[in-house]
């Protein structure tokens, strides 16, 4: 279900915070006012009566505030001062109208929902001010308190204006992502080429893009080449080349060649509506410190009105015969200096900015209470292949053990046993096949064990073999795992004996990764594959180590094969071979968390072995590491960007740039300061501020302009983390 977004801002609002989903709807009153005063399409009247009302308001508070002024502090005669007090009530009147009505209005919305707000304290201090002042100017005797009455919402106001602007700075994060779609597309028919609008669209049409222009679908290229700039997507400026067969996003730019493409995903499933949901859904979903802060202010409107009552209850019989007035002065001092918006908008604010400018580096945060949890990891994992390693594996070697068997045979034999598989290693051992023109048979009963291999029924040249291969465990070539598989014993993980045989290669380097095959109770050979480092995994770990992480490795390859990488990273802890189950439990174990799995020895560990005292990340490509991406901490997916519904991990790295991670956790770490400090404004302004006028050292006219500044300063130290730089 889409996401109620405000009229003004376009910031995602709660439905529980609307009584309809009909018609305008604004996330505060700053943006009711705003965009009342801007207008909106086909208003006319509306914008021009709102700016007037307000004018017109602010302007008799300012000569409210002049009147009082010269009341207050000049010595006039009895009917003179009398006279004032009248001019005063009737200045008064009519900016209270126009002023304090929209605050009344909206807290009395509250009300029926059984709820108080910011706007119920705004009316009540301002109608209590202005009651108390009318009823003295009637009496013709006691102090009379316009200035406050009229100057109160008239600084709300003022501020919320201000504040409805910076939430439009961070809606428009999101809207600028709905405008990269264009209107219509180039779809090619039987007839022709012929316009339709992007909701005619199917999966499977053949889509024109010319140069210039903006894909309409997500698909593939069938015809064409050309350059695409989909910084939007992948934070990555530079355009990226593109042939045939290559993936394109709906909303990226086509460049200088034109493209015939096949749609894959239209409408609401192209990967740019899906990030706008997303967006909009993790803004809904609020951290554990904003669920605090909300928590702390539905409270503090209750403690404000009691605090209030017990300050003008002892006043009254503390002042003598001043009470009365000594009582509705403090009391509405109280009432007036509570600034529960500052408490309320120390977290959001500051937590939208961050999330839209991770947005727009291409990096998804699936929520705030994600967005705190990575500036406090201590440890992050990573996972070899596809992660640290680019993940383009290709044959190295082929070691046959059979000297009547050649390396096409034991290729062949792998690669028809691969032909089910999607893991990368299977697309590598195809590929060599392939390059080769080798001619594949037939695969039944196919079945596969993450993490280990896979075997099934391989029929080849009129013979059908049951094949195994995967690791050196897996087929069986240990002696522990002869008897139960059935196969002939063979040497450790490093390779069988070197055999004196036909297609012999030289052992595999240590960086490689390592496949047995075996059939009819015995290893056959092995091939290796190569994955070359990703350019910037070593600098991503520099800067992990920078910021005070610790990084290790985690590799279902060989233990030399992940000491090889760990190496070339510069990283001290290796932990290998690690199946799926293996990975959950050392990330529990770094967790704190006790776990033993039944039957399965510890697989080596080298370097340090120091548990997490914070936060574990895992960063892997998002598939086959899933389970032990949900364990971690936090888990950073890879690859998001071809089916942001599969992946377990809290955070989609879209460019798939490991360079990344080390910004985010700068951007989470700035953005958890700032938060504290908000925190610790609004609360020890409030604690100041509320004592102050407790104890009737706050005149309510200073009262009203501190809330306003306490609101103000939270605002603009929020604004300071749109001054963090952007991925380079």
């Amino acid at each position: 279900m889409k996401a109620l977004r405000c009229t003004h801002c376009g910031l995602p609002v709660a439905a529980s915070s609307v009584s309809s989903e009909t018609g305008p709807i604004f996330c505060c009153y700053g943006c009711r006012l705003v965009s009342r005063i801007v207008g909106r399409p086909g208003d006319e009247s509306l914008p021009a009566w709102n700016l007037l009302r307000l004018g017109i308001g602010a302007f008799l508070a300012m000569n409210v505030m002049c009147v009082s002024l010269i009341l207050n502090l000049t010595d006039l005669a009895p009917a003179t001062a009398t006279a004032f007090r009248w001019l005063l009530l009737a200045l008064a009147t009519p900016a209270m109208i126009l002023l304090v009505y929209p605050f009344a209005a909206s807290a009395a919305e509250d009300l029926r929902r059984r709820r108080l707000s910011l706007d119920a304290l705004i009316a009540l201090g301002s109608l209590a001010a202005f009651a108390a002042s009318a009823a003295n100017t009637i009496r013709g005797s006691g102090y009379v308190y316009f200035d406050t009455a009229t100057m109160l919402p008239a600084l709300v106001t003022f501020g919320k204006l201000l504040e409805a602007t910076a939430k439009t700075r961070t809606g428009r994060l999101v809207r600028d992502l709905e405008t990269l779609l264009p209107a219509t597309a180039l779809r090619e028919e039987a007839e022709g080429l012929h316009e339709v609008p992007l909701a005619d669209l199917r999966p499977g049409d053949r889509l024109r893009v010319r140069p210039g222009q903006r894909f309409p679908a997500d698909g593939a290229v069938l015809e064409g080449t050309s350059s695409i700039a989909d910084a939007a997507f992948s934070g990555e400026s530079a355009p990226r080349p593109c042939r045939p067969g290559d993936r394109v996003l709906a909303g990226a730019t086509n460049g200088e060649g034109g493209l015939l493409i096949q749609a894959d995903q239209v409408g609401p499933d192209i990967l740019l509506e899906r990030i706008i949901d997303l967006v909009e859904d993790l803004r809904l979903a609020p951290s554990r410190t904003e669920r605090l802060a909300d928590r702390a202010a539905a409270l503090f409107i209750p403690f404000v009105l009691l605090l209030a009552a017990a300050a003008g209850a002892y006043w009254y019989f503390a002042a003598g015969s001043f009470g009365m007035v000594r009582a509705a002065s403090v009391a509405l001092s109280v009432i007036v200096v509570a600034c529960p918006c500052a408490l309320g908008l120390a977290t959001p604010l500051v937590t939208a900015l961050a999330l839209g400018l991770a947005a727009r580096a291409g990096i998804l945060v699936r929520g705030g209470d994600v967005l705190e949890r990575i500036g406090r990891i201590e440890t992050i994992f990573f996972d070899k292949t596809g992660t640290v390693t680019a993940g383009r594996l290709s044959v190295a070697e082929i070691r046959p053990l059979d000297p009547a068997l050649s390396s096409d045979d034991l290729l062949a034999a792998l690669a028809t046993l691969e032909q089910g598989s999607e893991h990368p290693v299977a697309q590598a051992i195809l590929a060599a096949a392939r390059s080769r023109n080798l001619a594949l048979g037939s695969v039944a009963d196919l079945q596969a064990v993450p993490g280990h291999g896979l075997w099934g029924l391989v029929t080849r040249e009129g013979i059908t073999r049951q094949v195994r291969a995967g690791t050196v465990e897996f087929v069986g070539a240990t002696e522990a795992n002869s008897n139960e598989n059935g196969l002939n014993p063979s040497p450790g993980p490093e390779g069988p004996p070197s055999p004196k045989g036909e297609g012999f290669a030289a052992p595999a380097a240590d960086s490689s990764t390592l496949i047995y095959v075996a059939w009819e109770n015995k290893v056959r050979g092995t091939i290796s594959l190569t994955d070359a480092l990703r350019p910037d995994a070593a600098a991503a770990v520099a800067q992990l180590r920078a910021l005070g992480l610790v990084p290790a490795l985690l590799s279902g390859d060989r233990l030399s094969a992940a000491q090889t990488i760990a190496r070339s990273l510069g990283l001290d802890r290796v932990e290998a071979p690690c199946p799926p189950d293996r990975k959950i439990a050392l990330i529990q174990e770094a967790k704190g968390i006790k776990t033993a799995l039944p039957g399965q020895d510890a697989p080596a560990t080298h370097g340090q072995d120091a548990r997490a005292t914070g936060g574990v990340a895992l960063v892997g490509d998002g598939l086959n590491d899933a389970p032990a991406l949900a364990a971690a901490d936090v888990g950073f997916a890879l690859g998001g960007g071809t089916d942001l519904a599969r992946q377990a991990g809290g955070v989609v790295l879209l460019g798939d740039r490991l360079t990344d991670l080390p910004w985010l956790v700068a951007l989470s770490r700035r953005t958890r300061r700032l938060i504290k400090q908000n925190l610790a404004w609004a609360f020890a302004y409030n604690a100041v501020a509320l004592t102050a006028a407790a104890l009737g050292l706050l005149h309510p006219l200073l009262a009203a302009l501190a809330m306003v500044v306490s609101s103000l300063t939270v605002l603009a130290n929020s604004l300071r983390l749109l001054r963090f730089r952007l991925i380079p």
